[in-house]
């Protein structure tokens, strides 16, 4: 395979009116865990399924393995392992049967066929009792690893990834993260899709902040957070956020951004303050909030997360993306 196992040239996806990709263009690096992270809508699922050969193109071209998706589908095909966003599974059949089901669609049959659907159980860590339940009885993570499993039967070497951890409770998330971590160190090439910033930040070498059907950002976390040029966030725990604090508190030289965030795990909201010199400002991070009338329950400096990146490069926060769709 070539260096790039998937180059993007000036792609571009319309239905009817709505351009849902605008111009992208990207390389994937062989053996790369390749992010696309940004908003539901973002136009993040109509590249993957672009990149998978499930819909074409308006313009432009691409490429997995050297091979142009338009001109040989097959080729690209026999390189890639699908997992897409929803759940594609028979709820009657086991998870030996549904491997035993997918694998026969790749060609597989015989001892082979059965030496991989046992290695591929042993490896999404699935014991005996479970696998010989009906996946009707599976939780959410089970059924992501049998999904994962089935895109893994032929070997491919690049592989898809479609918010696989969306739904998924923290521990069955981390749990598959474990198994993205493994396919990369084995080598595997994967593009994944999220709209989580702590997964792209945990997972990926390389990100994609796409907005709008464009790619705006491109580079490793770090360097993504480089380029907004600020190193610090301000985290502040307050028993209450009025409007008025949120707009005394931008008003603070030396503040970039400010907004609400809520941290889905500890349930509480806080006010999120983007800085260069976080310990020069807190003294009048402070005096604003206690003019306010309100009162700080925990205050934590931290760097800049990809979370921070997106809100500046775009000026709007990610959760108040996802609540306007």
């Amino acid at each position: 395979m070539n260096l790039s196992d998937i180059e993007v040239d000036s792609v571009t996806k319309r239905f009817e009116d709505t351009v849902a990709v605008d111009n992208v263009s990207m390389k994937v690096a062989k053996g790369e865990l390749f992010g696309l992270l940004g908003p539901n809508g973002a136009g993040k699922s109509t590249l993957t399924k672009m990149l998978s050969g499930m819909i074409n193109p308006t313009s432009g071209t691409i490429k997995v393995g050297g091979y142009n998706i338009k001109d040989d589908p097959m080729k690209v095909k026999e390189s890639l392992g699908v997992v897409p966003q929803d759940i594609v599974l028979y709820d009657y059949m086991n998870a030996r049967e549904n491997l035993a089901f997918f694998g026969r669609l790749y060609g597989l049959s015989g001892g082979k066929l059965r030496n991989r659907i046992e290695g591929l159980l042993k490896f999404t860590q699935l014991d005996e009792k479970a696998v010989k339940r009906h996946i009707s009885t599976y939780s959410g993570g089970m059924k992501r690893r049998v999904n994962i499993a089935a895109a893994l039967l032929h070997e491919p070497q690049v592989m898809l990834l479609d918010e696989p951890t969306a739904g998924l409770d923290p521990k069955n998330k981390l749990a598959l993260w474990e198994i993205i971590q493994t396919l990369h160190k084995e080598g595997k090439t994967i593009v994944l899709t999220t709209h989580m910033m702590d997964e792209a930040e945990e997972l990926c070498n390389i990100v994609a902040i796409m907005d709008r059907g464009k790619i705006i950002a491109l580079g490793s976390p770090r360097q993504l957070v480089k380029k907004v040029k600020m190193e610090n966030t301000i985290t502040v725990v307050p028993d209450k956020i009025p409007p008025k604090l949120i707009d005394a508190v931008q008003k603070i030289s030396g503040v970039k951004s400010s907004y609400r965030a809520y941290d889905e795990n500890e349930k509480i909201e806080a006010l999120k303050i983007i800085t260069e010199r976080a310990e020069d400002i807190l003294p009048d991070v402070v005096s604003a909030i206690a003019a306010a009338g309100t009162k700080i329950l925990s205050v934590q400096l931290s760097r800049v997360t990809l979370e921070d990146v997106f809100i500046l490069l775009t000026g709007r926060s990610l959760r108040e993306e996802e609540k306007q769709l």
